[in-house]
């Protein structure tokens, strides 16, 4: 069986950053179709504990966020693509949803 249960892209602008949001249960996937991005994850138990990520489209990496971290994004081109594939079908991953604002988990540059 594939663990994969759902898919959607996204195509946001440079000057957005789409951050926090997280999941106890949940596994994405991500992987950059056109362009580049950055990524952090940020441990929900721990918030000291963070990880930064570079994903293009030329390195062909796919970026496994397990359970248990918040994560966020941000285009580094115009006309970047993020594919996300997620384990858990959207009406599970709504019940899972943690969220924090930029405010309050601070985006690293």
């Amino acid at each position: 069986m594939c663990a994969v249960q759902r898919m959607y892209c996204i195509e946001p602008t440079t000057d957005l950053i789409r951050a926090w949001q997280g999941h106890q249960h949940e596994t994405k996937w991500f992987f950059v179709s056109r362009g580049r991005f950055q990524v952090q994850l940020v441990s929900i138990q721990n918030e000291e504990a963070r990880f930064l990520f570079d994903l293009t489209a030329e390195e062909n990496q796919v970026l496994e966020i397990p359970p248990g971290y918040y994560n966020g994004f941000r285009a580094c081109n115009a006309d970047s693509q993020l594919m996300v594939f997620s384990d858990k079908l959207l009406k599970d991953s709504t019940e899972d949803d943690l969220r924090k604002t930029v405010s309050e988990l601070t985006w690293q540059q």
